[in-house]
């Protein structure tokens, strides 16, 4: 399963992105492609070996991203 979304780095953090890569690593693949805009094309691709749980491990994953960018957020004030 590949899911791609869009996001404004204006309201995501870098940090949050590469703390999110991370912790999904064992679970998924994640490209990231700069675009024109100042937003980035972010392609989540669940590993093989977790192909019954694809859905739910994208969702998760979308999930902890924006609960990581919002903590950040929220301590930087």
């Amino acid at each position: 399963m590949e899911l791609t979304r869009r996001i404004d780095n204006s309201l995501y953090s870098r940090k949050a992105l590469a703390d999110t890569r991370e912790a999904y690593r064992p679970y998924c693949n994640v490209v990231v492609q700069p675009e024109s805009s100042g937003s980035v094309s972010i392609t989540v691709t669940v590993k093989g070996e977790y192909k019954a749980q694809a859905r739910q491990v994208a969702l998760e994953f979308w999930n902890y991203f924006l609960d990581t960018s919002c903590e950040q957020s929220l301590e930087s004030v």
